[in-house]
């Protein structure tokens, strides 16, 4: 699919695109087979909510995708040309999700997901693929979007090597519409755009795929949500391209690549050992979710411990191994503005950490983290995003 300079400038200008009956209904069926396989069990965000599939909003996510049955539907050809158009980039998937908003389910409030502590929100640009099952309508529960909310001015180039986003501007309620979705349709909405849902009055499941791609060339500050080998397996060999991030190692350690620039160049810091500071990895767990990945709490612990700062955000860098897992390797760049005391470890040039690797890819961690080609923005904990995710 090819979209229109008409469709490309409506969706720059409203902030969503729908395109009516432009998934096959044979696609439908083969998702809605991949779902009776695979009941939406992922959990939900209300501690209160009955076993599924009593009233609530229930989640299929995680390695679902392992199912071919699921898997086709991320490269669909209907799908991913038409992201990548509106991302100006190549696609990688963020998230697969498919919601199942059961009979008496509850809706949703206003809300954006520019999240800076999710891995699938945390990309500076990305976009939703939303497709449903059935029509979303005054019984099942409309899916409502406010046009032009996502107000692309409030990004900006931020201190050093990652962007800044202000707090959002709260749409007024007379400004959100019901685009009218219904089985089939495919509905692309800006990860900034306004949007809330109303609950299931009706006898019938309201399910979707709400599936999320970033652009190639902006990772989530996070860290990407890790699928394993299964879900690369059930995708084409082309359709592997759109995993950012896959494998059957667990992310079983986290450290930090710490920069600052002096008239000889950059520097990178290295603690008593030698090494990256950093260790073991641990899910921080204080906004509960199925899309782990965020390893930001354990690094900053360590940075503590270990080099005696303490930094106001993270940005992901990536993932290497270590041992029989991976390394989720975050980076931060120092200014000039902190007291000026001594530090435990050293810091040493590119040259120096080419000489000295304890790992092997210390030196490639520190080039993509300095490559102005890649878009970043600044991750947080979930500690600190329960306090205010934009402060920082």
């Amino acid at each position: 699919m090819t979209l229109t300079a008409d469709q490309l400038a409506q969706y720059e200008r409203d902030g969503f695109l729908l395109l009516k009956n432009a998934i096959p209904e044979a696609d439908i069926c083969r998702l809605e087979r991949g779902v009776a396989n695979n009941p939406p069990l992922d959990g939900t965000l209300d501690p209160n909510a009955p076993v599924y599939p009593g009233p609530g909003r229930y989640t299929l996510a995680t390695q679902c995708a392992a199912d071919p049955d699921l898997a086709f539907i991320i490269e669909h050809p209907q799908i991913v040309p038409a992201a990548e158009q509106l991302l100006a980039d190549e696609a990688r998937l963020t998230a697969y999700v498919i919601y199942d908003r059961t009979p008496g389910g509850a809706g949703l409030p206003a809300h954006h997901d520019y999240k800076r502590w999710r891995p699938v929100g945390s990309s500076m640009h990305w976009l939703f693929t939303i497709v449903p099952f059935c029509s979303f309508d005054a019984d099942t529960g409309p899916l409502y979007v406010a046009p032009g909310s996502h107000h692309l001015e409030r990004v900006h180039e931020g201190e050093g090597v990652c962007k800044e986003v202000r707090a959002a501007i709260r749409p007024a309620a007379e400004d959100f519409i019901d685009p009218g979705l219904q089985r089939g349709d495919l509905l692309f909405m800006n990860m900034h755009l306004w949007h809330r849902a109303d609950g299931n009055t009706s006898s019938r499941h309201r399910m979707g795929l709400f599936n999320k791609y970033a652009a190639a060339s902006a990772p989530p500050a996070t860290g990407y949500y890790l699928y394993n080998n299964a879900v690369a397996d059930a995708l084409s060999e082309a359709g592997r391209g759109l995993l950012a991030a896959h494998s059957n190692r667990p992310i079983s350690h986290t450290r930090v690549l710490l920069t600052r620039q002096r008239p000889a160049g950059v520097e990178v810091y290295l603690n008593a050992e030698g090494r990256l500071p950093g260790g073991p990895s641990w899910d921080e767990r204080a906004i509960p979710d199925w899309d782990l990945g965020n390893y930001i709490a354990p690094a900053q612990q360590y940075l503590r411990e270990q080099v005696q700062i303490e930094t106001p955000w993270l940005s992901y860098v990536g993932d290497y191994e270590e041992g029989d897992g991976l390394c989720r390797v975050y980076g931060y760049n120092l200014n000039d503005n902190g007291f000026p005391v001594a530090y435990p470890g050293n810091w040493v040039t590119l040259q120096v950490l080419s000489e000295c690797q304890a790992q092997g890819w210390e030196t490639r961690a520190a080039e993509c983290w300095l490559d102005p080609a890649v878009v970043r923005g600044k991750g947080l904990s979930q500690a600190q995003s329960r306090v205010d995710q934009f402060a920082y």
